[in-house]
């Protein structure tokens, strides 16, 4: 496992190169897909938030969720390790976004209505201080929706799926514990391709059970079912003959 150092500077400076070959800022296909993906989350957070909500994006990348946030009349504002992505979206796009990281970051105004984080805690080295730390930027009724791939589905293509900037797999139940960790109760489910929970504060089911559950999810992928998957997904890939639910 990196250091929180080491992954640090990972992300300041490599990340975004080494993953979508950007060396100053996001390209305009990058920004079109995250618009898109920045609307179909917003619709799904606004039905639970007032009017006017404060909004936090923890790890906004190029800053299209904060920006569209804003455009419907939140409070948004966000942060970003990556230096070339947080100039962008300061600098050149004119977005309350900083360029840090999780454990330097301090809210400017009140506490927050909502905070999201959208294919960030595969990547952390501990999510439950992450989670805690998020409850501080709060209000008592605050949510937090946060959004990570699926291992349960992704693991269809095999070990092709875990991703070197990837610390921590997880699925719908490990994701449900990490909230009951930080004493979180779910408020919403969002289970396609990928997983997302909306977390509310309050009692969490048993911890045990959500245990029981987790293992059952993923106790199908044996070592031996991983690397066969990985074969006939990756011959799928070059042959074009993958199935439909896997072109992603």
């Amino acid at each position: 496992m990196p250091t929180d150092a080491e992954l640090s500077a990972y992300y300041r400076a490599s990340y975004r190169n080494d993953y979508q070959n950007a060396q100053n800022g996001p390209s305009a296909r990058h920004i079109a897909k995250r618009r898109m993906e920045a609307a179909r989350r917003l619709d799904t957070l606004a039905r639970h938030l007032p009017a006017q909500a404060g909004v936090i994006d923890f790890g906004c990348g190029s800053g299209e969720f904060v920006e569209a946030a804003i455009a419907q009349g939140f409070t948004a504002a966000g942060f970003e390790p990556g230096a070339d992505y947080a100039t962008y979206a300061s600098q050149t796009r004119g977005l309350p976004v900083t360029n840090c990281g999780w454990q330097d970051y301090s809210p400017a105004a009140n506490k927050a209505d909502a905070v999201t984080a959208f294919h960030v805690f595969e990547h952390l080295t501990d999510p439950v201080a992450a989670l805690t730390r998020i409850r501080t930027w709060l209000n008592p009724e605050g949510l937090a929706y946060i959004e990570v791939p699926n291992m349960a589905t992704s693991l269809y293509k095999g070990f092709g799926c875990l991703r070197m900037a990837h610390t921590i797999g997880f699925g719908r139940f490990s994701l449900e514990l990490l909230g009951a960790m930080a004493e979180m109760a779910v408020l919403e489910v969002i289970d396609a391709y990928d997983i997302a929970i909306i977390f509310k504060p309050g009692t969490p089911r048993d911890i045990e059970d959500i245990m029981a559950d987790a293992r059952q999810e993923l106790e199908e992928w044996t070592q031996a079912k991983v690397h066969k998957q990985y074969f006939t997904y990756t011959l799928g890939k070059l042959t074009g003959q993958r199935p439909a639910a896997l072109r992603k």
